[in-house]
């Protein structure tokens, strides 16, 4: 059983033999495929509200397409910067809970999960939580964020030597901001009125409400 346990930990992958070592994923796969799930299934709220708008189905798609894809590439590049060994996982299962209960608050008609919320202490956060039915926040709490780590830390990254992994680190980080001018470029004029008229639209992009509202602490 021991030998079992050492062999799912981040000592033992980085201990991977040669076979394991090409079975084993590149940390840039996972980097994409959480942007992706954070950004589509960590935001419902903010889909379900834009699903709302008064407005031709195409300029809406067009709308939400721009968001997603802006927002995968934002959460793309904050996870290439934070791309090492001791850090990734931690960092990805910390915003995958951060949007699972901003989903369970926004739904039930809180506030997101920001510093005046956490102010209140735990308790207040639990009576809100506990707003929608209990199966329900559990079932979402459960799709959005257990499922999710648990996926994240059974799955193998390959081991990649630091002279390497920051070289495409940088890369990585260049594709990101790329994708995210070119998409800025290209959706802007749909974009900014919307962001303008309601600014409210940046408190439900999930896991950036809550990070953004740490600079007010």
């Amino acid at each position: 059983m021991s030998l079992r346990l050492f062999h799912i930990t981040e000592f033992a992958d980085s201990m991977l033999t040669p076979a394991a070592q090409r079975d084993a994923r590149h940390p840039a796969l996972l980097i994409l495929l959480a942007s992706l799930w954070l950004a589509l299934a960590g935001n419902v709220p903010l889909w379900r509200e834009l699903s709302r708008l008064p407005m031709e189905t195409g300029s809406l798609i067009w709308i939400m397409l721009c968001l997603a894809l802006l927002t995968t590439a934002a959460l793309g590049l904050l996870l290439t910067l934070l791309n090492w060994p001791w850090l990734l996982k931690g960092v990805l299962t910390l915003l995958l809970w951060l949007a699972a209960l901003n989903t369970v608050l926004l739904l039930s008609g809180h506030a997101y999960l920001n510093i005046g919320v956490a102010a209140q202490g735990l308790p207040a956060l639990l009576t809100a939580l506990r707003t929608p039915p209990l199966w329900q926040t559990l079932l979402l709490l459960a799709v959005l964020a257990l499922v999710p780590s648990i996926w994240v830390w059974a799955l193998r990254l390959r081991r990649i030597p630091a002279l390497v992994r920051l070289p495409q680190n940088l890369l990585l980080a260049l594709l990101c901001t790329c994708v995210l001018g070119l998409v800025w470029f290209a959706g802007s004029s749909a974009l900014l009125p919307l962001l303008q008229d309601q600014p409210r639209w940046l408190e439900l992009l999930s896991p950036f409400n809550t990070l953004l509202s740490l600079r007010h602490a």
